[in-house]
């Protein structure tokens, strides 16, 4: 049994339905290393697919599942984590044949002492910024170390058959490579942890200044429960002050005929009714690679919030806006995450944080509407990969809210360093706070006042 062209196109348009897609460029070169290998076999053939097609481990897990629902077979890949050596690896320039005959034997020496290598070439890193161990990898995936290693696969000549065996080594290596950057990264990670000694703080203490990014599942579990009811918190406050706003002012003339009932005594005061445009309360999550764990938190107090609150809208940003607020009420409570996973449906252009297109969206929602929603919450570090946010975006923020809050999970002294334009939004924020842990989340929520701005 064989696979047809047609089964593969056929799958391929399968792929794209799950969200994963298969270029053209890639299925050209199976089709190439097929007919090169004259590739009759069910089993090789998917195996080869499975090799060709994923470039990073994440990949590999969605494209094996996929296989085996299309399918119904389970590709098996304990027997091929061996590496071709080609002839053409031999060479005095580089050690690449070495090591990977070293590790075909079990032996990660050479590789470990590569990758760390790679990293102290890249430079110091700041654990203590908001941002995960991916977020380093992909910058040390774009320095000039990583980049000359991954090339040494470009710098021989092959013939076409070990120019597909050459792929499938590079892509294996690739894929291993990323791993132990972020094994290495992770290690130096948990040696800049806040370590906190038993006698000086009690255990939830601790754990409410515990920072969101060093947290581990059970912490975080508990994090999260309590983070959903803030947003539930929250969502009650802002009813709350809207059910105490929407009395008017004195109707004189019903109040005085009411009191000639009880002989000129004023035993009931008659107000008169005031009508008010249902307010909103806007809500803006940044889910940018930038903010690392510190996305699923604010999901979560989004959650709490819209799930309490019919007039509460809201969204999540990377390069444009994107509202969530029916799909949060459609979710339970252990399926917040689920939206994260789908990172790449909130991608509009080339998946960097750009504030200035995500802003204008929001501009423009607002002005379809036409109404003046009363306050926006914005959780975000406000780093926009070098992009200009100018003054009259600012401006029309501005006009367009009468009181703005925002929530930056960064830790003060990096603002307005780098790529950060915190600044500009401070102008205009009528509270902008540091908020990496829980207590500082609490007393955020705690310190947002709705009266001042509903009239």
């Amino acid at each position: 049994m064989s696979l047809t062209k047609n089964e593969i196109l056929n799958f391929s348009e399968f792929c794209k339905k799950n969200n994963y897609f298969i270029s053209i460029e890639q299925l050209k070169v199976f089709f190439e290393y097929k007919n090169l290998k004259n590739l009759k076999n069910f089993e090789k053939e998917l195996l080869y697919l499975y090799f060709l097609i994923p470039k990073s481990r994440q990949e590999q897990i969605l494209f094996k599942n996929l296989i085996n629902q299309y399918f119904k077979y389970s590709v098996a890949t304990h027997d091929s984590s061996d590496y071709s050596l080609l002839e053409e690896y031999i060479n005095e320039d580089n050690d690449l044949y070495e090591i990977f005959s070293d590790l075909n034997n079990n032996d990660f020496e050479s590789l470990n002492e590569l990758v760390r290598h790679t990293i102290e070439n890249f430079g110091d890193i700041d654990f203590t910024r908001p941002v995960s161990d991916q977020y380093w990898l992909n910058q040390i995936k774009k320095s000039l170390k990583y980049q000359e290693i991954m090339e040494v696969f470009s710098s021989y000549q092959f013939d076409d058959l070990s120019k597909i065996t050459n792929l499938i080594n590079k892509n294996k290596f690739n894929n291993l490579l990323d791993l132990k950057i972020l094994e290495i990264l992770n290690e130096e990670r948990n040696k800049t942890k806040d370590s906190y000694q038993p006698s000086e703080l009690e255990p939830k203490t601790q754990l409410g200044e515990l920072d969101f990014l060093y947290t581990d599942q059970e912490e975080r579990r508990l994090l999260l429960e309590q983070t959903n009811q803030l947003g539930n918190k929250l969502a009650i406050k802002f009813k709350r002050h809207i059910k105490q706003s929407s009395k008017g002012k004195l109707h004189f003339r019903k109040t005085i005929r009411k009191s000639m009932q009880t002989g000129g005594f004023f035993q009931k005061i008659i107000m008169r009714p005031k009508i008010l445009k249902k307010p909103n309360l806007v809500i803006l999550c940044d889910i940018s690679g930038s903010m690392a764990l510190y996305s699923l938190f604010g999901i979560t107090l989004l959650y709490g919030m819209v799930s309490r609150f019919s007039s509460i809208k809201a969204y999540v940003f990377i390069d444009g806006l994107t509202e969530v607020t029916k799909t949060l009420k459609r979710m339970r409570k252990n399926e917040i995450d689920t939206l994260l996973h789908n990172w790449n449906n909130f991608v509009k252009n080339d998946g960097h944080s750009d504030y200035e297109k995500s802003f204008q969206d929001l501009i423009d929602v607002n002005k379809k509407l036409q109404s003046k929603v009363k306050s926006l919450i914005v959780i975000g570090d406000g780093r926009n990969n070098y992009r200009n946010i100018p003054e009259e975006l600012i401006n029309s923020l501005n006009s367009q809210y009468e009181r703005i809050y925002w929530m930056n999970p960064e830790k003060k002294k990096y603002w307005n360093t780098g790529d950060s334009q915190i600044r500009k939004f401070e102008k205009i924020s009528y509270m902008t706070s540091e908020v990496r842990n829980y207590n500082q989340l609490r007393d955020f929520v705690n310190n947002i006042d709705f009266r001042k701005i509903l009239k």
